[in-house]
């Protein structure tokens, strides 16, 4: 309410100047300083409302004492406050704003009519809000002042000094296990998001939520704020969000503890995910385990895409507003986007922004821009929401929501238009808004686009061959770096086993000692002892010749003409390797395969255009690279191509624990991509990590295409590097404009939404 702003007359309020308006008994004001200057908010006691306005706005008010005309206090203004008086536009502005929100005392000035007419006024004006209201549908549960009072006695020491150095220790202690833990937690993220555990958690964020609030119920109490109301929101009719009113911090006079007051949700819960990132590590599986894991992700997403969230009017948002000084910042915002609009879009050259905003106008203006946007991308995401509510038939409530959106738009539009004769060239607005129309309709007219499926990609050898460790032991030498080209036969690492080398010295002795002591008993006439030591003598023999081919295996050779890949070759010196690790890698200098994998929904588009051909982009390769699809499999399937594609190695594919190999196919293709699950062949040992990640699988089925690349110099061919991936779109085929595929997608959306409900309503 702070600031000037240019206003019309409204003749029920110019008729104030000769009345004496009284302003409402149980009107509060409270002090507050924001960026060096001072400023009130005013606490509407009956209703719980809070607005915050300027030094001069408040001298106004205060002075409405039912005994002074609106002319004299004005008069009384300019002999006192000189050029910060304010003018007759202003005191308007002001009643009118006080009138509009009822503050003032209704036996006065004949505010009753004025009351109802307003109250026409407003309802027209606003738009319906039904949709609004199913889908965040509020349900308050009584006052929990009672019980804050009692809660803040126990528990108030949550917003004790001391305690934030414990709150520090345990997220500290609890983001080193994570990083120690994060390859388990990620494997473990897939069967979070499963529908089988949706239910479960929705309860434990519905707790963590209710935990949220207390903790802002709490450090309110803490600070003397009363919290009149508390209960449940249910976004979508599905998500439980609790809430308490803790709004009457906002009286506070110092901005860090109304900061408190905002932050003490997210304080406290990262506390409680913080302990649960303990327990989750310290658990196998089954409840506690499932409902720690829970907690951690409930509290971790949702409170980093909303609570923290400064562009939402959330705890971050009054956080966020607190920190810069700026009140009521999400207004402004919004006041400085209709600045835009009015001034640059529809040619208004008389519109002013008051001077509290255009003072800091490009931190409002930024905010106001980014925040428009969020509003966009969450109401598109609510809306896909409820699409999905009731088994598809939610589609009708976001067809209602655009239909009505639109119509509210248009109408509000016109009554704008209508109430602006006096201020709009209609010429100079038409014009500024075709040409901006223009501008944005312009790219999907004029730019050309070949739909392609987004397939991640991911390069293969399929003749590679990874050498692994038998025999453990310590690497002693190493006689290659990646990238070399080796011949078969060549020598690549040298490894080093003093106990296995000891023990096989040994049997040799043991074998010559057991051939001395055979032939004596023969010499003897001893028949019966010389075959029994003919016998220990083989198994002896056959002792070694295993033991020999065990530390035969310390050395490393090619077992194939190709090129070494090795990430980690040039640590290998001195490490001990265990059975199973792999060592080093050699491809051959063939150029590599393909492996693409397709979504469900694009599959049919893909066997279509086959014989397109493909384009690839690989991370970390600033080019493109050419390819043609060579076989493509039968059917979709859950099986995981390759380990590089996984989300747990750093891929674009979500996985879940895998249950059962379902079929002969999804078997066959665990034992060609990782041998360790149905055991391995001689020489090639088992990975410990290869065989966890083989026991996951895809959250959703994929086809699985194989491509062979175009015209691959050698230069090229030795840059890809087995596990590289990227992403692939098919080339050529059809050409639409921008605009007629954003059509397409949105009418198949649309169609296969309404097709569900249909199938639903018909079963």
């Amino acid at each position: 309410m702070s600031g000037t702003e240019q206003t019309h007359p409204d003749h029920a309020v110019a008729e104030f100047s000769s009345r004496c308006p009284k302003l409402r008994g149980d009107v509060r004001f409270a002090f507050q300083e924001h960026g060096g200057r001072p400023s009130y908010v005013l606490e509407d006691v009956a209703k719980r409302k809070y607005f915050q306005v300027g030094l001069p706005e408040y001298h106004f008010l205060r002075s409405l004492d039912g005994t002074r005309t609106v002319r004299a206090l004005l008069g009384q203004s300019a002999r006192v406050s000189g050029q910060a008086a304010l003018g007759e536009s202003q005191a308007q502005s002001i009643l009118r704003w006080a009138i509009d929100h009822e503050l003032l005392e209704s036996d006065n000035v004949d505010q009753d009519s004025r009351r109802g007419q307003h109250a026409v006024e407003q309802e027209k004006k606003q738009p319906k809000q039904v949709l609004q209201e199913v889908l965040f549908l509020k349900i308050p549960l009584g006052n929990p002042d009672p019980f804050l009072r009692v809660a803040e006695k126990w528990f108030g020491w949550i917003a004790a000094p001391w305690f934030f150095f414990v709150w520090l220790a345990v997220i500290l202690g609890a983001g080193y296990q994570m990083a120690v833990h994060w390859r388990a937690f990620m494997e473990s993220a897939g069967g979070a998001i499963l529908p089988g555990n949706w239910l479960f958690l929705i309860v434990t964020f519905s707790l963590l939520k209710l935990i949220h609030e207390l903790g802002h119920g709490i450090v309110a109490k803490r600070f003397k704020v009363p919290v009149p109301e508390w209960g449940v929101r249910l976004l979508a009719l599905v998500s439980p969000l609790t809430y308490v009113d803790a709004s009457a911090s906002w009286r506070l006079s110092t901005r860090w503890p109304r900061i408190c007051v905002a932050a003490a949700g997210m304080y406290i819960e990262l506390m409680v995910a913080a302990i649960a990132v303990f327990v989750w590590v310290e658990t196998g599986p089954g409840f506690i385990n499932t409902l720690a894991y829970n907690a951690i992700f409930a509290a971790s997403v949702v409170t980093v895409l909303f609570n923290a969230n400064p562009l939402m009017r959330f705890d971050g948002y009054y956080i966020l507003s607190d920190m810069i000084q700026i009140p009521n910042l999400a207004m402004k915002g919004q006041r400085i986007m209709g600045y835009f609009g009015k001034r640059y879009l529809l040619g208004m050259k008389d519109e002013m922004l008051p001077q509290a905003i255009a003072e800091r106008s490009w931190v409002i203006g930024t905010y106001g821009f980014l925040s428009s946007i969020w509003k966009v991308v969450i109401w598109i995401g609510i809306m896909s929401m409820a699409s999905s509510l009731f088994k598809g038939a939610g589609i009708v409530i976001v067809f209602a929501a655009l239909v009505g959106s639109l119509v509210s738009t248009i109408k509000r539009l016109v009554t704008f238009l209508i109430s602006s004769q006096g201020r709009l060239k209609p010429k100079t607005a038409a014009i500024r808004i075709g040409v901006f129309s223009l501008l944005i309709l312009l790219p999907f007219i004029l730019i050309p686009v070949s739909p392609s499926p987004k397939m991640a990609t991911v390069v293969h050898f399929p003749e590679k061959s990874v050498m692994r460790v038998e025999c453990p032991g310590f690497v002693s030498d190493v006689l290659c770096e990646s990238g070399d080209a080796v011949k078969k036969g060549q020598l690549l690492v040298k490894m080093e086993n003093p106990m296995e080398s000891a023990e096989l010295k040994e049997l040799a002795l043991d074998i010559r000692r057991s051939e001395i002591q055979a032939r004596l008993w023969l010499e003897s006439g001893h028949i019966a002892s010389h075959q029994s030591e003919l016998e220990n003598l083989k198994a002896l023999r056959k002792r070694y010749d295993s033991m020999k081919e065990l530390v035969g295996t310390l050395e490393f050779r090619a077992p194939i003409d190709g090129i070494v890949h090795g990430e980690r070759i040039d640590t290998l010196p001195g490490r001990f390797l265990q059975p199973g690790e792999s060592v080093v890698t050699v491809v051959p200098e063939d150029p590599p395969e393909l492996l693409m994998t397709v979504a469900e929904d694009d599959i049919d588009s893909f066997r279509r255009r086959r014989n397109d051909g493909i384009e690839l982009r690989l991370r970390g390769h600033s080019g493109t690279v050419d390819a043609e699809v060579e076989r493509v499999e039968a059917r979709a399937t859950t099986a995981l191509p390759h380990l590089a594609l996984g989300a747990v190695s750093g891929g674009p594919l979500a996985l879940r624990q895998r249950a059962t190999l379902q079929s002969e196919r999804e078997r066959g293709l665990a034992r060609e991509r990782y041998p360790a699950v149905e055991g391995s062949s001689a020489g090639v040992g088992s990975d410990p990590e290869d065989e966890a990640l083989a026991n996951q699988e895809l959250i959703r089925p994929r086809l699985l295409a194989h491509a062979r690349i175009d015209d691959v110099n050698d230069q090229m061919a030795a840059a890809l590097k087995e596990g590289e991936w990227g992403y692939a779109k098919l080339t050529g085929g059809q050409k639409y404009r921008l605009g007629e595929w954003v059509i397409d997608k949105a009418a198949t959306w649309a169609k296969h939404k309404f097709d569900r409900a249909r199938n639903v309503r018909s079963s």
